[in-house]
């Protein structure tokens, strides 16, 4: 097994570019004594920039967990609630995105992939610093317990069960489609459109 740590898009993308992608890679049985050195060319030949071994076990455990928790579901949720706040305080759809994923996608995540997150605190100002320090330890316990019954979903078969229920149904993508066009249509990423068609390089495109 090799499992790039990304999108299939992005295995595409950074393949093109020949910047590659992690990936990790597990043999649970090796009849020619030649499985390991073909799963390590597999993940060569896919772009892989770095990989580690692991098992299908671990990696299916934690992949479920990174989808559901930081990669997407977390970040989508926290992201959604800030920028709610921001609006329910009078802040403008503009002000509400740009301060909750505008400069997290276009400024700060860069810094995190560039040297690490201390890396990225001692790149910002002494307010920024101060204010993350503080409140990273809280954030941290807040989502703790759902980390921990997330972990124990995964690891029990419930997840498993629910994504093979709900994508068996009949009618799997007219509600896949409903839900992801709500999502879509809701103020914050209408207002993301808005906000990234104005972006320097798109506007040049106009």
């Amino acid at each position: 097994m090799v499992a790039p740590k990304g999108s299939g898009r992005n295995v595409r993308n950074n393949f093109l570019d020949g910047s590659g992608i992690n990936s990790s890679y597990a043999v649970f049985q090796d009849f020619t004594g030649n499985a390991r050195q073909r799963t390590l060319a597999l993940g060569i030949a896919v772009g892989s920039g770095y990989l580690f071994p692991t098992t299908f076990e671990k990696e299916v455990h934690s992949d479920l967990t990174g989808e559901r928790g930081v990669l997407m579901g977390c970040l989508a949720g926290v992201m959604e609630a800030q920028y709610n706040l921001l609006r329910k305080h009078g802040h403008s759809p503009s002000e509400a995105f740009n301060e909750t994923v505008e400069e997290l996608t276009q400024s700060l995540i860069r810094l995190v992939a560039e040297n690490g997150m201390d890396w990225m605190f001692s790149n910002c100002s002494t307010t920024a610093q101060r204010g993350a320090l503080d409140w990273s330890p809280r954030f941290r316990d807040a989502v703790a317990p759902v980390f921990d019954e997330l972990y124990q979903k995964v690891t029990s078969g419930e997840e498993t069960k629910r994504v093979l229920e709900a994508n068996s149904a009949p009618d799997y993508r007219e509600k896949l489609d409903k839900e992801l066009n709500e999502v879509k249509n809701s103020e914050m990423w209408q207002t993301g459109a808005t906000v990234r068609s104005l972006r320097p390089e798109n506007r040049k495109k106009v």
